[in-house]
């Protein structure tokens, strides 16, 4: 197989999964929007601490359970709380 059809395989197969990542990414900020209605009915403030610190340090240990750098897990997720604040903040 040529080179060049070796690397559109590749590419075939991250693009997929780039287009999986944003749909998964739609379908969590749709649950966001759904958790927030339930705080924000019940006077609940948008950041819980203890979740988060939670999540982090369960999403770095599967990160490192399978080789994926810590320092971007901690970057993607930063990004993604980011986002989930701004939701809850609507």
């Amino acid at each position: 197989m040529e080179y060049n059809e070796l690397l559109n395989i590749y590419r075939y197969q991250i693009d997929t999964l780039d287009k999986e990542l944003i749909n998964l990414f739609s379908r969590r900020f749709e649950i966001v929007e759904q958790i927030w209605i339930i705080k924000r009915e019940n006077n609940i403030e948008a950041l819980q601490t203890d979740r988060w610190e939670q999540l982090m340090k369960d999403n770095i240990e599967m990160a490192k359970e399978l080789m994926v750098s810590e320092s971007f897990i901690r970057d993607v997720w930063n990004r993604v709380h980011e986002e989930s604040l701004n939701i809850e903040k609507k």
